[in-house]
C-alpha cells in the first residue's frame, strides 16, 4: 500500500547572530536546523547539534530537509 502524501509548510527565518546571517528552518513550531556561512562554505546544523560543511546554501537546506524526512517526518 502506498502512503498518502502530506504537505508540510517549512518556514525560513533569517536572523543575525553575532554579526553573521543565520538561516533557521522550522516546521510548525519545531526548529529542524540552521545554516550559516563559514568562509566560502556553509555549515548545516541539525537540531541535535550535529554539523556538516557543504559547498552551497541550497545543499545545506536540502541536507536539513532530507534528515527531517528520514528521521522525523
Amino acid at each position: 500500500m502506498s502512503k498518502k502524501e502530506r504537505n508540510i509548510q517549512i518556514i525560513e527565518n533569517e536572523k543575525m547572530v553575532n554579526g553573521n546571517l543565520v538561516l533557521e528552518l522550522t516546521i510548525q513550531d519545531e526548529v529542524i536546523g540552521s545554516v550559516k556561512q563559514d568562509g566560502m562554505r556553509y555549515i548545516a546544523v541539525l537540531s541535535n547539534g550535529e554539523k556538516l560543511k557543504l559547498n552551497s546554501r541550497n545543499e545545506a537546506v536540502d541536507y536539513l530537509l532530507r534528515d527531517y524526512h528520514l528521521h522525523r517526518g
